[in-house]
């Protein structure tokens, strides 16, 4: 299908065409909003008729002015041949504003064709792809019956949703793995914006995901809270720094103030304060398109030993909601109304989710807005004060880009998947390395055997021999690899996955979709240790990618490009 045959031949005007026969072509076409501006049959330019509505409301003799006047001169203008499948990767970067005025259509040689909506043209899209690709529609119908199953019992839903999450994981570790690949290569500015497309699509896929099963293990009461003594003012900008470039882009300006006293350092569980308070912001910028965002944050006195009251608040003069939009707005997959989602897009997850956390550290989210007015979100939380001050410690992407050994790190790869094994040695590359794969654990065990390693890393469901069997029978081995450092690379990302690996014998631990910063600092950090302990160790707490922060996630980019 083409875009043709979803656009429609929609009169058009010329530049010459003065506002009052325009409106009047508005008031007796109810169904357009958009009229095309065409000169010698190539479109220049098109009319909404919202831009005619502020003309009408400037008064004057607004009646009299040519169309050429209040046009919006820079169209999205695409050729009606184009495949519905390339049309996705072409309007997409295109800013909401000139979607919403729709898409002009044109022959082989410029000349006018039709006028099609944006939105129909990615509904259509997903139509196609969706027809196309039997095997997605057999899953998506296999977890929507499971779904249903599981809200009949709680395991069964945890059990779904593990499933859910492993066999999603695995081909998004292929997608993100071989495109994180990509932008450590020389391109062109197209490619480049292309690839940020797909990275920052299978992002939000992944951040869905995460947020599926974080809601999942609230409700499960299986949600762990831990205190950590960290920088309260330091994490508040770290979050406030991953939406600087969108905000900028959009003329608001985002500012971190803090308010009255109290200590800077407190125990709190940065991870999830750092999930409320990104939700917070990425809705405040999101929703507001002029103006200013302002986070403010301050802390309670408190007796000795009492926990302190945080309060951080999100300040936004954006477009606001009414009373029946706030009473509803916390529900889980619910956004103020049905035109929010389908114009910003979300799942509505992320309020919810703030919401249970907040509770669950002993506070809440309180909301206030009035609509054209702008929002304001307020978090608070209980922190204890922090035993004592840590000092920054060197940040990952220094370890990763920097990192050379003296020698060839032998590295051997057991993956039963070769896209899985491909995206791990492209990873590596950037090390001085020699990689061996294995599609199995009976292969591995064959490969430790024949050759000497430094470091394995271990997919955990694969035929033959599983990852589980594997490292059990390495580390009952009498031979010397019986020590050698075991990395689970795994698309098993459930709370209590960790705990289980490591005591299998794992030396450490990565969910997929794999970054190819952390799996680099893993694989530093197993040798490392590994030549000054040589015996197979319980692995301290290393954070799986559910756990990492946001900025350690979007920095691969950056990171990537400048290498």
């Amino acid at each position: 299908m083409k875009a043709g045959d979803i656009a429609r031949r929609v009169s058009f005007v010329t530049p010459e065409t003065l506002a009052g026969e325009i409106a009047v072509r508005f008031k007796n076409a109810t169904d357009i909003n958009t009229f095309p501006v065409v000169r010698a049959g190539k479109p220049v330019g098109v009319i909404t008729r919202d831009r005619l509505n502020e003309m009408r409301k400037a008064g004057g003799l607004w009646e009299r002015r040519p169309a050429a006047h209040f046009m919006n001169p820079a169209p999205i203008v695409i050729c009606q041949d184009l495949a519905l499948a390339e049309v996705s990767l072409v309007i997409a970067p295109m800013s909401r504003e000139s979607l919403f005025e729709g898409i002009v259509t044109v022959d082989a040689d410029g000349a006018y064709a039709g006028l099609a909506g944006a939105f129909e043209l990615f509904r259509t899209a997903i139509a196609v792809a969706e027809d196309r690709n039997r095997d997605l529609t057999s899953l998506a119908a296999r977890l929507a019956a499971e779904t249903e199953k599981a809200n009949a019992a709680s395991s069964a839903k945890s059990d779904f949703l593990a499933t859910m999450s492993h066999e999603i994981r695995t081909p998004l570790n292929g997608v993100l793995g071989m495109a994180q690949a990509l932008a450590m290569d020389a391109l062109n500015a197209g490619q480049r914006e292309k690839l940020n497309v797909i990275l920052n699509s299978g992002e939000t896929l992944t951040a869905l995901l995460n947020d599926i099963l974080d809601l999942s293990k609230i409700e499960a009461g299986k949600m762990e809270i831990s205190g950590l003594d960290s920088n309260l003012h330091a994490s508040l900008e770290r979050a406030c720094g991953l939406f600087e470039t969108a905000a900028r882009d959009k003329d608001v300006q985002l500012s971190l103030v803090r308010e009255g006293g109290g200590p800077d350092w407190l125990s709190f569980d940065r991870v999830r304060v750092h999930q409320c308070v990104t939700n917070l912001i990425s809705n405040a910028v999101k929703f507001t398109h002029e103006g200013r965002v302002d986070v403010r944050w301050s802390v309670g006195a408190a007796p000795a030993g009492a926990p302190h009251r945080v309060r951080v608040s999100v300040t936004d003069t954006g477009i606001g909601m009414n009373e029946m939009a706030l009473t509803r707005l916390f529900n889980a997959f619910t956004q103020a109304d049905g035109s929010t989602t389908r114009r910003f897009g979300g799942t509505g997850l992320g309020l919810a989710i703030t919401r249970k956390l907040a509770r669950l550290m002993g506070g809440d989210v309180h909301v206030s807005s009035a609509v054209g007015h702008g929002s304001t979100f307020t978090l608070t939380f209980e922190a204890r004060a922090a035993e004592k001050q840590v000092r920054p410690v060197r940040k990952e992407a220094d370890i990763s880009e920097t990192y050379r050994s003296e020698g060839a790190v032998r590295i051997l790869v057991v993956d039963d998947n070769a896209t899985n094994r491909q995206v791990a040695k492209l990873f590596l590359a950037r090390i001085q390395s020699e990689i061996v794969e294995a599609e199995n654990g009976a292969e591995a065990l064959q490969r430790l055997t024949e050759q000497s390693f430094d470091v394995v890393l271990l997919d955990v469901h694969m035929p033959v021999m599983d990852g589980c069997e594997t490292i059990r029978r390495i580390r009952a081995s009498d031979q010397p690899w019986r020590a050698l450092p075991v990395i689970a690379l795994t698309a098993d990302a459930m709370e209590g996955d960790r705990e289980r690996f490591v005591a299998m014998g794992m030396t450490d631990y990565l969910a997929k979709p794999i970054d190819r910063r952390l799996l680099l600092n893993k694989v530093h950090e197993a040798t490392a240790r590994a030549a000054v302990e040589p015996q197979p160790r319980e692995a301290p707490h290393s954070s799986s990618q559910n756990d990492i922060d946001l900025s350690d996630i979007l920095g691969v980019i950056d990171a990537s490009s400048a290498a």
